[in-house]
């Protein structure tokens, strides 16, 4: 609720704003003094707003893949977790316990403490120790025969997946779009907001409805790139969900087991 707030005030803001410009621009220069150019101003603002719109467009686009991608990067850790789990069933007391429990509190932690940490672009230290631990167990094991080797093989390589993946969730909490390209995108909006008031319109209510619906879209998106930019804080956000619903699956897996 809070984050809407926000969004609505924000965008509030920026299209009172730029009301407030447009109505005192008319005041010094008078609408008759600004709509002897609107011909040619709008032949360069049409140039101006496409510009401006591939660069939005762009960006959201690229935004929007990085989203996924770490939510990708999310499921396929759940997953590579998982098979490690199921792979350590092939072996014996008490590796596979151990493996077992220490996965586990491996999933507890990222849920309960390095997702709100990740909203700091941080991770949890108990969270990599816990993976360390979780190899050090594993390659431990010596697989007793032909058997083992094949699935000691299978866990090595789910287990090299898992914490890539993991690298990668963190990092994506960590990466951003450059203050450069946000310098651009901010500059280009004043630009592309204010061109708006170089036009000449008898009506000022119907000009400033104009500029207040620009003004604001362009806000909504610029919100949604910041939104985006940063998968898990704010509005649209990565959640834990999968860590949780596989956490349960596997209390209940190794209940059955009787490891728990």
């Amino acid at each position: 609720m809070t984050d809407v707030l926000f969004l609505v005030s924000v965008t509030g803001l920026v299209m009172a704003v730029s009301v407030l410009c447009l109505v005192i621009i008319r005041k010094v220069y008078g609408h008759s003094l600004m709509a002897k150019h609107n011909d040619v101003a709008g032949f360069i603002y049409a140039v101006v707003g496409v510009i401006y719109a591939v660069l939005l467009a762009f960006v959201v686009i690229v935004e929007w893949e990085m989203f996924r991608d770490a939510d990708s990067r999310v499921q396929e850790e759940v997953q590579c977790m998982a098979s490690v789990l199921r792979d350590m069933q092939a072996f014996d007391e008490p590796q596979k316990s151990l493996v077992s429990k220490e996965i586990v509190n491996y999933t507890n932690i990222v849920i309960n403490e390095e997702w709100a940490l990740m909203a700091k672009e941080q991770a949890s230290e108990h969270a990599v120790k816990s993976i360390r631990r979780i190899f050090t167990l594993v390659t431990e094991i010596k697989p007793a025969n032909e058997y083992q080797k094949i699935w000691y093989q299978e866990i090595i390589s789910r287990l090299n997946n898992f914490y890539n993946a993991r690298n990668h969730r963190i990092q994506a909490a960590k990466e951003g779009i450059p203050d450069f390209m946000w310098s651009v995108m901010i500059v280009g909006a004043i630009i592309t907001i204010g061109f708006s008031f170089l036009f000449g319109m008898e009506n000022l209510w119907a000009q400033s409805f104009m500029v207040a619906s620009l003004a604001g879209i362009i806000t909504l998106v610029l919100l949604l790139i910041v939104a985006l930019d940063h998968p898990y804080a704010g509005i649209i956000t990565v959640t834990p969900e999968a860590f949780v619903d596989q956490l349960a699956r596997i209390k209940d897996y190794l209940a059955t087991q009787r490891v728990l």
